[in-house]
This record gives structure tokens, C-alpha cells and sequence, in this order.
């Protein structure tokens, strides 16, 4: 394929939540970077926490932030107009948590072409993809692998080491939920009396969390475990098992610490999440651009800690 067919694209959307920050004026004479925050789904609270951060961040180095998401997890063709959008408005850089780790590179090759700096957070790029155009940009954010393979072992416990379990996918091609299903897997296909019967997307959202996982209990009835690649799936998924009569008989993990997540883990009905700070993807990404903007060196990977959040944990802070 050549270059110029690679960076063709389809679709224009609209809708989006847009939002600025402004710090306090400075001398008229000195430059004053705008930079933009682009997210996907505004209506998953982890994209929010992301915003907060970068705003606070933003309003700590005194610099112009732009921050828009898309409606819905899945919609790339939206995260590529508010790209565009930004480009026409010649941010001085963007930072951005892909809906496609391969669908957004071109565009953003596109921005950087035009001298718009790009930071990578959340959801990787594909390096293949970034390879075809000899696009270079820094990464923020977790272990993914890590947090899942993190959440698959409370999992393990939870069950006692004997059972059936499921995984709940993200987003198909997605590098964030590839890398989560590839964690979770390499613990629980260690464990030689643990059986992974279904392994399947819900695309990040909770309703078709519960349609996926309400299918799946009735094919696997004894299903004993279910990972969940992100909250929202997992809230989905614990109305699939209210609704069987299950409550209790299920052990779930899942990944993110939403707040919601956490009410479901003092309930009984999470067994842990994995926090991964998206408030310091959003920071830590517009302080990457900002360096960049000043002259300084940006590493290549910016990693985000990642915690495993239990009853332990969230009855200890509750009560310190």
C-alpha cells in the first residue's frame, strides 16, 4: 500500500464534549502553548479522571489545554475528525488515547507532518503501523500484560484453583485489550485444573457486557471465575449473574478502579481491580508535550504504577 492510500480516511462525526482550560494571562510577549487532550468514550468515568489530570497539570505549567472524547469507545472515524479539528486549529501538540491502535496513525503521522507534537497515553499505537510511515512518538502509561496477569492470580485464589472461567475482552485489535487477554491467559493456562471456557468481546461497554455474558452463563452454566477486561464489562457482567441467580457463586476481577467497581468490591461481588491512574496518563502526558515544546528530552515510555485494589485495601483506606 502505498503512502498516499495508507493515510486516506473515511468518516466525519460529530457531537463531542469540547472543553478549555485557561490559566491566567502572561506577558503578551511571551509564547503560550495550547495543548490538546483527545480521549475516547466521555461517558466511562476512567476518561474523566484522565482529564482532570491533564487539567491540573496544565494549570500547573501554565499552558493552554483543549480536551475533547468521543461518544462512544469504538467510534475511530470521530477521534480522527477531532484530530483534524485540532490540526486546522494548529494546537502546538496533542495527546492522545487511541480508540484504534492502528486507525489513528495516520492521521496523527499527518499532524506531526504539519509540526504538532504527539504523545502516545492509555492505548499503545501499533509499532507496525507507526513502522509503514516512520512514526515516532513517546508512550504513557501501565503494564497491561501486567495488571491482567495481576488480576488473573486474585482470580486463581478466589476459585481456590479448580474451576471454569471466561474473560471479557475489550475492543478486538486494540493493543491495551490484547495485551489484557494475553495477561490474564498466560496465569490462568498455567493453572492445571482452571479451564478458560469462553473468551469474548463486549467492546469496553456494560451493556453488551451483560447480553455477552448472560449468553455465556447459559452455555457454561458451572462457570465458576470471570475476568473482566475493564470495569464497565464487569458491572455489566454482575447484572448477567444477579439476574441467573448467581450472586455468590462467581468469582469476578477486573481491571481499572472505577468508583462504581469499588462499591461492588466492599459488596462481595469484585474480588479486586486494577488501578492503573489515568490521572497520571493525563498528566504525565501533557508534561511529555510540554517538555518536548521547551527543548528538553522526552523518554520513549512513560510508565504509570499500577495497584490491586481489594476489600483489604479499600476497608483500610476508608477507615485511615
Amino acid at each position: 500500500m502505498n503512502r498516499r492510500n495508507f493515510l486516506r480516511h473515511t468518516g466525519i462525526a460529530a457531537g463531542a464534549a469540547l472543553t478549555a482550560l485557561r490559566p491566567s494571562s502572561t506577558n503578551a510577549a511571551e509564547k503560550k502553548h495550547t495543548i490538546a487532550l483527545v480521549m475516547k468514550a466521555l461517558s466511562n468515568p476512567f476518561f474523566h479522571a484522565m482529564e482532570m489530570g491533564a487539567k491540573e497539570e496544565a494549570q500547573k505549567l501554565g499552558i493552554d489545554l483543549l480536551s475533547q472524547g468521543t461518544n462512544k469507545e469504538t467510534d475511530v472515524a470521530q477521534q480522527v475528525s477531532i484530530v483534524e479539528n485540532f490540526m486546522t486549529r494548529r494546537v502546538d501538540a496533542i495527546v492522545i488515547a487511541p480508540a484504534s491502535s492502528s486507525g489513528l496513525v495516520p492521521v496523527l503521522y499527518r499532524a506531526q507532518m504539519q509540526g504538532i507534537y504527539i504523545v502516545n497515553i492509555d492505548n499503545p499505537l501499533d509499532e507496525q503501523t507507526k513502522k509503514q510511515l516512520n512514526f515516532k512518538c513517546p508512550f504513557v502509561g501501565s503494564d497491561n500484560a501486567l495488571g491482567a496477569a495481576l488480576a488473573a492470580h486474585d482470580l486463581v485464589a478466589a476459585m481456590g484453583g479448580v474451576g471454569e472461567v471466561a474473560i471479557l475482552e475489550g475492543i478486538p485489535g486494540v493493543i491495551n485489550a490484547e495485551l489484557r487477554k494475553q495477561g490474564a491467559r498466560r496465569i490462568l493456562d498455567a493453572e492445571p485444573h482452571v479451564k478458560v471456557v469462553a473468551s469474548q468481546t463486549a467492546e469496553w461497554e456494560t451493556d453488551k457486557a451483560y447480553q455477552a455474558f448472560t449468553n455465556i452463563l447459559t452455555v457454561h452454566p458451572n462457570l465458576k471465575g470471570l475476568f473482566a477486561s475493564n470495569d464497565s464489562m464487569a458491572l455489566g457482567a454482575i447484572r448477567a449473574i444477579e439476574a441467573a441467580g448467581k450472586t455468590g457463586q462467581i468469582a469476578v476481577t477486573s481491571y481499572d478502579n472505577l468508583e462504581a467497581a469499588q462499591k461492588e468490591v466492599l459488596a462481595g461481588k469484585i474480588i479486586s481491580t486494577i488501578e492503573q491512574h489515568p490521572e497520571l496518563m493525563g498528566a504525565y502526558g501533557v508534561r511529555a508535550a510540554k517538555d518536548h515544546l521547551d527543548g528538553k528530552d522526552v523518554p520513549e515510555h512513560i510508565t504509570t504504577p499500577l495497584e490491586v485494589i481489594d476489600y483489604r485495601y479499600l476497608s483500610l483506606k476508608k477507615s485511615s
